[in-house]
This record gives C-alpha cells, structure tokens and sequence, in this order.
C-alpha cells in the first residue's frame, strides 16, 4: 500500500483515442455459464433465501444446488443465515453472500469531483465522503486525488469495519474500454485521454479494479439493489454533470457493441429558438449555470444570484430555488432544459416502449420543477397508449448513484470469477 505515486503516461500528441475491443467483454456481465457464479450473483441480489427457493428460482435441481453451495460456503463466499419461517415442517437454512468476506472501495469520477464510499461484499455502502478536483490541474493530480480517496476507504474499512479490500470499483461519466479498464475520456477534462485507470489502482493497491461508464453501472445498480429491480424494461436515467440514459431489456442492461451507451447529452433537439442542439448544451448542470450567468450579465432580471451562497458561483441549485420562487428567468431554464430531455427521452422511449423511466442524478435532488416538466413533457410526447402506461420513478440512489454503480461493477466482477 505505501507505494510511490504512480507516474502516469500522458497520451502522445495527436493519438486517436482507442476505440476498445470491437465486441468488449466486460468483467462485470451478469450472465454466466458458470453454476458457483450463476449462484453467487442470485443470492447477491435475493438473498437471503433457502436451498430450495434457490434452486426453484433459477431452475436447478436441489441436489445439485447444495453441492454447490457447500463449496461455496468452505471456500467463505457464502453463510447460513438464520431459517426460513416454517411452514409446518422444519425450517429452511437461509444462505445468503458473505458480508465479511471483503470490502469494496466504491468510486465516481466526474466534474462534480471524486466521490467515494466504502461497502461490505454484499454491497451495502457507508462513508461516504465527497472531494472536489479542478480538471485545471490536470491528469497526474487527478490520478493522485484517486489514489488519496481509495487510501482513505481502505483505512475506513480496516480501522471501523474489520474487513480487508477485496476489489475497487470505479465509474466515470465518459465512455470507457471496460475489459481494459481505460478511461477514453471524461467529459470536461481536456487532456483525460485513454487513462488505464483500472491497471493503475490495481497495481497501486494490489487488489482487481474494474471500471465502468456511470450511465451503464447504474444501470446494473437498478437491476440488482435498486427499488424497481423486477422490472425487465426500463430507461435509467441520470441528470447532472452529464446526462446519461440506459436501457434495461429483458432485465439485463443493454451494452451495445460500442463503448457509448448511455449518452443522451449527444442528442439532437430542438434549442430556444428552434436551432438544433446537442442536448448537453441545453439541459446539463453546466449549461443551465451558463446560460443563467449569461441572462443576467446581460441585464436581465432575476432573483438567481440571491439564491446563491456567500463568495460562491451560480450553481443549478440555485437556479431551482430562483424557481420554485417564481423567478421567470429560472423558471424558463429550467423549463426549456426539460423539454429537450423530454423530447429525447420520448424518441428512446418509442422505440423501446419501456415499463418505467427512472429518473436519477444530482440534478433531480432539488430540482422538483425540472423533474415535474419532464414527466409531463414526455408523456405527451409519446404515443398516447404508452404515455399512459409508462411508469416515471425516482432512481433508487439518489446522489449516491455513481457508487453504487461502482459497487455494482466491482461486486459482479467478483461473483462472476467462480468458474465451475
């Protein structure tokens, strides 16, 4: 663990960024051919439940199940847990992953900064700690504030929780060549280009860590832990420092051939004026802060900059209190930000007629308006048999979203390494 920082490559001068695998094959797929894997990933997400339940649910013969699970269990990957309520006869032994087994260092990487959390081998999170970090200071630093955040959680779960680091997880909201775990770029970072992020935590903490795109590992988060887990089609939806929306089809997370799911701000729609857009450029956290400062160092009349803390820049919180206070230029940002997320989701959504839109990001914490407008947009943009059918949901995550994606990524990498 007390290594030297790592000295980071910077990308030669005019490189193309690498395209990845042409059909990658992530660590973290969650179907598998493997029986101890298939079983680790099913009490992962039900546990805990029965022998039987287990085999019943995944359509297995018990004998074979519990041959398994023995194995399981001496190899300290599973426990028994209690007994099922009884039902006249003797009582089932629960199984259920070993929460002891290891922790998880848990990290998202955006321009909102480095936020981390710490989690327990069934994935539930704790320490949560958020750092900002100016993409002014370039790669190498960035690299060291990564290093300083994982160094932080693993002394957080040996020192508070007991447990040694079993695996890092890390997302980012760009897209990423996740078999390699290299980061092609993030958004807003001129200079971040085709970062081995993955090799470089591993090396440094000698333990696997496994990347992924934000979008796609809340996906998986949803599929797994996530309140509307039963659903098999879903649109999730992230609104913040990027704008990200990834299909669930049949349950499993779509991945595409390309390392691009999930990027909504690269939409077109319509702008104020009818001109065509990029979708970034009108409804993320950062547009909406400029086209705000832009009004107003206009001449235009707003009560946004008194929304805004002492010392501090505008932030989309503010523009979003401005609004619930009945502010017209805050009001009309907010609302022209949801009609191009709602034009965008309503062509996605008929094309995949999902059962429910999941609606999740920073931006959806207090922006209670922007949220409201894009329901009500969307729905009447759709084909009026699925407007009225389709379910819109808060994402299960809240704020806590990108690491519980990460958590999601390093975990199914994990479970998925038991080959039969």
């Amino acid at each position: 663990m007390g290594k030297a920082p790592l000295a980071t490559q910077e990308p030669e001068e005019g490189a193309a960024p690498s395209a990845g695998p042409a059909r990658p094959t992530p660590p973290y797929r969650r179907r598998t051919d493997s029986r101890r894997s298939a079983i680790l990933q099913q009490l992962w997400k039900e546990g805990p439940i029965s022998r039987g339940t287990l085999a019943e649910a995944m359509d297995l013969n018990l004998p074979m199940v519990s041959a398994v699970v023995q194995e399981l269990i001496k190899l300290g990957e599973l426990v028994e847990e209690g007994y099922a309520t009884s039902t006249g006869g003797r009582k089932a032994q629960l199984l259920d992953v070993n929460p002891r087994r290891g922790g998880v260092v848990a990290i998202e990487f955006s321009s909102s900064g480095i936020l981390s959390a710490a989690a327990d081998s069934k994935g539930r999170l704790s320490n949560h700690v958020a750092r900002r970090f100016d993409f002014s200071l370039g790669m190498n630093e960035a690299i060291r504030a990564l290093i300083d955040a994982v160094q932080h959680q693993i002394e957080f779960l040996k020192e508070d929780e007991g447990l040694p680091l079993l695996r890092i997880g890390i997302v980012t909201n760009g897209p990423v060549d996740e078999a390699n775990g290299v980061s092609l770029s993030i958004n807003g970072f001129p200079g971040w280009d085709n970062v081995p992020i993955g090799p470089m935590l591993a090396d440094e903490f000698d333990v696997p860590a496994d990347l992924g795109s934000q979008p796609v590992a809340v996906a998986l988060a949803e599929t797994l832990s996530g309140a509307h887990r039963d659903l098999r089609e879903m649109l999730v939806v992230q609104l913040g420092p990027a704008l990200a929306c990834c299909p669930v089809v049949g349950g499993d997370v779509y991945r595409g051939r390309l390392p691009l799911v999930g990027e909504l701000g690269q939409v077109i729609v319509p702008g104020p004026g009818g001109e065509p857009l990029r979708l970034a450029q009108l409804a993320s956290a950062s547009s909406m802060v400029r086209r705000a400062g832009e009004a107003i160092a206009a001449g235009g009349a707003s009560e946004i900059p008194n929304h805004v803390e002492d010392g501090d820049a505008i932030t989309v919180s503010a523009i979003f209190g401005a609004g619930d206070m009945g502010d017209p230029l805050a009001q009309r940002i907010v609302d022209e930000a949801a009609e191009g997320v709602s034009v965008a989701l309503a062509a996605v959504g008929s094309i995949l007629a999902p059962e429910a839109i999941l609606l999740g990001g920073t931006m959806t914490a207090d922006g209670e308006r922007l949220v409201a407008r894009i329901e009500e947009r969307t729905r009447a943009l759709l084909n009026p048999l699925l407007g009225n059918a389709v379910r819109f949901e808060r994402g299960s995550f809240g704020g806590q979203a990108g690491v519980a994606g990460a958590v999601a990524v390093a975990l199914t990498a994990h479970y998925n390494t038991f080959a039969d």
